[in-house]
């Protein structure tokens, strides 16, 4: 998945950018100025990076130098100005640089960035979706503050036409509404999970809990009444509404795990459900190789996944090989025999 770093002192600038490339699914970082950019430009990989020209504390130019002075060859825009237009025709001789003005428009920003990236576009096209079911007539609004502006929220009344609505879009969460999720919250999970397989599927009630991920049958686990604001994009945008597998046959690579720890099982699960739903979709003769460079966590839960995800695709008739981060591969080497690949 690629990542995106997003430098610029004002945050509605830095928001403002993250809403128009949140939809291709890329993992988002931010710096408020030039020396925190450089501190993490060269504390993990990046793949593009925009870059505010006039910062306090250390301006653009004066990074760029240093992120190239580090050996560092991402690709840089430089953010900027008319009156800064001098700076930045000698800040393009470092390398690696384009540039866009201010003020600038989300078509702009997303337009470089698929072409120094090559995003698929066709994603603007078919956004996440969430399906509701049953709820307070503000529901959809409550869910829509919580979410990213380009999640699609669609809602059913009844369970009736909320099946309806499964079987006519691909939804990525369900939430129901039901007045007692411990004794029909299973059941109604069931009926849904028929038409989701790989969705995230909870029920909103008043015993629900912010550590939601309780998984019992079909059901996910419940949500607490109204949702709280954290929930909202640190779980369930980032492990049900965000891309968590790309697929550049024969390559599926998962995206990196954002959150607290607390939330990897669900990430973990999403990602093997994810998984299946594509490897379903491929042609089985293919040398599928499974990435998990990006999946930080320990070796145990590394080697724990890895051999649950290769027993349900053989079963399928799939022969997957995986990668997995190259701080593991010595530590997991024995355990993997035959399933990674070096």
């Amino acid at each position: 998945m690629p990542r995106i770093l997003l430098v610029d002192d004002s945050s509605l600038v830095r928001n403002s950018m993250q809403a128009a490339l949140e939809p291709y699914g890329v993992e988002l970082g931010h710096a408020e100025n030039g020396e925190i950019a450089v501190t993490k430009a060269c504390a993990s990989r990046w793949d593009l990076i925009f870059l505010d020209v006039v910062m306090p504390v250390m301006d653009g130019p004066t990074a760029l130098e240093k992120i190239r002075a580090r050996g560092i060859t991402t690709p840089v825009v430089l953010v900027t100005s008319v009156s800064t237009a001098s700076v930045v025709a000698a800040a393009v001789k470092l390398g690696g640089v384009e540039y866009i003005a201010k003020p600038f428009t989300p078509e702009l920003v997303r337009s470089v960035a698929q072409k120094l990236l090559k995003l698929d576009a066709s994603v603007l096209s078919s956004p996440p979706r969430v399906l509701l079911q049953g709820g307070a007539p503000d529901l959809v609004k409550q869910v829509a503050r919580l979410l990213p502006p380009h999640i699609v929220i669609d809602h059913a009344a009844s369970l009736g036409e909320a099946l309806d609505l499964a079987e006519s879009h691909g939804h990525g969460l369900a939430i129901f509404d039901t007045p007692n999720a411990a004794d029909e919250g299973p059941a109604i999970a069931g009926v849904l999970r028929a038409v989701m397989p790989a969705a995230g599927i909870f029920a909103l009630d008043d015993s629900g809990t912010t550590e939601p991920w309780a998984p019992v049958g079909a059901l996910d686990g419940v949500l607490p009444r109204p949702i709280p604001p954290a929930l909202g994009r640190g779980f369930l945008y980032a492990n049900f509404l965000r891309p968590l597998v790309f697929v550049d046959r024969p390559v599926a690579r998962a995206a990196g795990f954002v959150g607290p720890a607390v939330h990897l099982p669900a990430y973990l699960a999403m990602v093997e459900r994810t998984l299946r739903a594509h490897c379903a979709r491929l042609d089985l003769a293919m040398e599928l190789q499974i990435d998990l460079r990006d999946l930080a966590a320990d070796a145990d839960t590394v080697v724990a996944f890895v051999h649950r995800v290769n027993g349900e695709l053989r079963e399928s008739g799939a022969a997957p090989g995986f990668r997995i981060a190259e701080s593991l591969a010595g530590i997991a080497a024995d355990q993997l025999a035959g399933v990674l690949m070096l």
